[in-house]
């Protein structure tokens, strides 16, 4: 596993690396190449089943119930956008676009609130397509709904019941943080494709997020897609308590985040091609990360397997990595 982590080095696809294969009970291994057991790494949209967690304590405690209408919470919002629910959001069901530059198209956290409930962003909603947007809007509901920052929200009801004590948004040039060294140049694509003409933004100063609109709408607070910096170890316990639930989640909660398809809820499924690869078996459901990360839980043997990376290339299909990290995990007793 350590030859893995090095040749991700060696070959110039990462930076930093570091993993943590484990059970829903104890860590079986953990290594790092150019780092350690506590850097930091950009989650990028790792954030998301990290969010996904904070809506169910939120449904929980019925401070938001997962059933609420998106017009509930906003009654200005465009009548095709209200009717859908934060169940919807956190599935990618909404209806709004996969992608934005809000950075490009808003001066404020409250413009792009505005632009996400205007209709504006609202596509074919026929067909759920993976969507930044959804989160961004559910973790602004968040925030209106409990009446919090969405930071002091994943703190007191995800990061401190599960011990999540090294994750943190935007920690800054500190020396337990990952350097990443990846520009902007996949947003620049995607803007284009939308007729938009960006300019290309450099790797982000040490302990930013990489993502362009984590950036720019972080001024304000932390957003639901991505912002988040912590350790490996840090995601194995959240991975460990969706595998086996004992501190923060409820069984039932978790068995009805994980019906539905072609998106759980905060979750992909396991696909044989993408990130997660025939190693693991079907049944599997994780994330993954743009800036290099990914988080992959076997219940039925009760594995969580995490690799953190800042990869250094938006252009690298980085899930040939992952397959292969999934692969060697199994080798392990």
């Amino acid at each position: 596993m350590k030859d893995f982590l090095d040749s991700l080095l060696a070959t110039g696809t990462a930076s930093a690396a570091a993993a943590v294969v484990g059970t829903a009970a104890e860590i079986l291994w953990e290594g790092e190449a150019g780092a350690t057991p506590e850097t930091r790494f950009d989650y990028a949209s790792l954030t998301k089943p990290i969010t996904a967690t904070l809506a169910l304590a939120l449904d929980a405690e019925g401070t938001l119930p997962l059933s609420t209408r998106i017009g509930e919470v906003w009654s200005e919002a465009h009548p095709e956008l209200a009717k859908r629910t934060m169940s919807d959001l956190l599935r990618h069901r909404s209806g709004l676009v996969a992608w934005a530059p809000f950075y490009h198209l808003c001066r404020s956290k409250e413009e792009a609130l505005d632009l996400l409930l205007r209709g504006d962003l609202l596509r074919d909603t026929r067909k759920p397509v993976y969507s930044d947007p959804d989160f961004l809007l559910y973790g602004m509901a968040a925030e209106r709904a409990a009446g919090e920052p969405l930071a002091d929200l994943l703190r007191s009801r995800v990061f401190d019941p599960l011990e999540m004590t090294g994750v943190e948004p935007a920690p800054g040039n500190r020396p337990d943080v990952a350097v990443s060294r990846m520009d902007t140049d996949k947003e620049v694509e995607l803007a284009a494709r939308m007729g938009i003409t960006i300019q290309l933004q450099g790797p982000p100063p040490v302990g930013r997020p990489q993502d362009g609109n984590a950036r720019f709408l972080m001024r304000g607070d932390l957003t639901g897609h991505a912002g988040l910096f912590g350790t490996a170890r840090d995601l194995w316990k959240l991975g460990a308590e969706w595998a086996v639930p004992r501190r923060l989640l409820k069984q039932e909660a978790i068995a009805q985040a994980l019906t539905g398809r072609p998106f759980l809820l905060g979750w992909w499924r396991r696909t044989l091609r993408g990130s997660a690869g025939p190693a693991l078996p079907p049944g599997s459901f994780g994330h993954t990360g743009f800036a290099g990360g990914s988080l992959w839980i076997d219940p039925t043997r009760q594995r969580v397997l995490v690799l953190l990376t800042h990869r250094t290339s938006p252009g690298d299909d980085f899930n040939r990595w992952r397959r292969r990290f999934h692969t060697v995990s199994y080798r392990i007793a």
